[in-house]
């Protein structure tokens, strides 16, 4: 309110000054040039000298601003700009249609002058990685990593993608554990780690990841069960015991490993399979039977059967009255009838053996009923019927080599 009340005595301390100068007389101003002349009060020259010293003003405003950061040089830097983009827009859908060697030169062609030039970098590294251009993509990171030193990380990611294809597994796994340390929630280090423990078949750091890789989602559940599966699979298969223990503290450390696994995987199939190959390894066949036979009323794979089949009980009575249970459920099994034969030979009961291996072939020629039925029949006598088994055994296995090769 002060303001305006001082703005408003001072407008009229100004207009009565005014008035009171054109009192005193108005005088003039004479302009000549030539053969012109022009005359005109003081009051006007004043109006017109301020006038036109406000239109040049705003000219030089204006042509400042055109040429600054809001008018022509913005265009042109807009427009130089625009062109780069497009160029790595360029660039990335080659790479994405994985013309590999346009899209690294289209790439490096923008890169200096582009407004991301991190992106056309890692990219063109990668096209070139792709395009068996080993070198030139470890020189494109380095350079990367040299004059962006941000981007530091994403170029030894890559570099680690570089380890792996070349098969250095070492290399990259150094690299791996580093980035990982420096950053362990990051999916795509964990990712590519657990490639490469994988490739070294060191299931053993593979097994220390898997919690990592849950807790940061690095996988789909899907995809993780799988990892999950493979990576306890092969550390089971793998179970070598101390030769210096005794048979039962080998026994004990089998199942000490046996406990780390999450117990949904202890029902998966391929993995009572491996466990029972491993209790085998380590003579405790007095829980092969129980084993086998839990899991296979729990999920029926051709794996476990074969094992059922294969396996030499104190009590094979026990066993044969076990699988023929299932033939009320699974009488049409090949594998179910191949194993239940197995079982009578040792028992045995030859005819019944005979017959079993008559039924597999029947159902599913392959090589093995095939040799399993001729060996129960020599052991008959019937050479004959033997000779005649063998041969059509080579015949199917001979066949099925050549769809395989096909």
């Amino acid at each position: 309110m002060r303001k305006l009340l001082l703005i408003m005595v001072l407008a009229l301390l100004v207009g009565a000054a005014s008035i009171w100068l054109l009192q005193q007389g108005s005088g003039y101003v004479l302009i000549a040039f030539a053969d012109i002349s022009v005359e005109m009060s003081l009051w006007v020259a004043t109006a017109i000298y301020l006038l036109l010293t406000g239109l040049l003003v705003w000219l030089l405003l204006a042509l400042r601003w055109l040429l600054a950061a809001g008018g022509i040089r913005q265009w042109w830097a807009d427009r130089r700009n625009n062109k780069h983009i497009n160029k790595t827009a360029q660039g990335l859908l080659l790479f994405a249609d994985q013309d590999w060697q346009k899209a690294s030169a289209v790439l490096l062609e923008s890169a200096d002058r582009s407004s991301m030039p991190m992106v056309n970098l890692i990219f063109a590294a990668r096209a070139a990685a792709e395009n068996q251009e080993i070198d030139t993509a470890r020189k494109l990171l380095e350079r990367l990593k040299l004059n962006y030193p941000k981007a530091r990380f994403l170029a030894d990611k890559a570099l680690a993608e570089l380890w792996i294809i070349t098969e250095e597994f070492e290399q990259a796994k150094q690299l791996l554990q580093l980035l990982h340390r420096e950053k362990p929630s990051d999916t795509a280090v964990l990712r590519l780690l657990i490639d490469t423990y994988r490739l070294q078949l060191n299931w053993v750091a593979a097994q220390k990841l898997l919690y990592d890789i849950r807790r940061y989602g690095a996988l789909n559940k899907d995809d993780f069960l799988l990892l999950e599966t493979e990576v306890y699979s092969q550390l089971i298969a793998g179970f070598v015991a101390d030769p210096e223990l005794n048979q039962f503290e080998q026994q004990n450390q089998l199942a000490e490993l046996w406990e780390l696994l999450p117990r949904p995987l202890r029902k998966r199939p391929e993995i009572v399979a491996r466990y029972a190959d491993a209790l085998a390894r380590v003579n405790a066949r007095e829980k092969l039977q129980p084993l086998l036979s839990k899991a296979l009323n729990h999920t029926w794979h051709p794996d476990l059967v074969e094992r059922f089949g294969l396996l030499e009980t104190v009590t094979p009575e026990k066993q044969l009255v076990a699988a023929e249970k299932w033939l009320s459920s699974h009488g049409d099994d090949a594998d179910l009838l191949l194993a239940l034969g197995r079982i009578c030979r040792r028992l045995g009961f030859k005819g019944k053996a005979r017959d079993y291996f008559n039924s597999a072939v029947a159902l599913e020629p392959c090589p093995q009923s095939y040799l399993e039925l001729a060996d129960i029949l020599r052991d008959m006598d019937d050479h004959k019927g033997s000779a005649n088994a063998c041969r059509r055994g080579l015949e199917v296995g001979l066949a099925s080599a050549d769809e395989q090769s096909i």
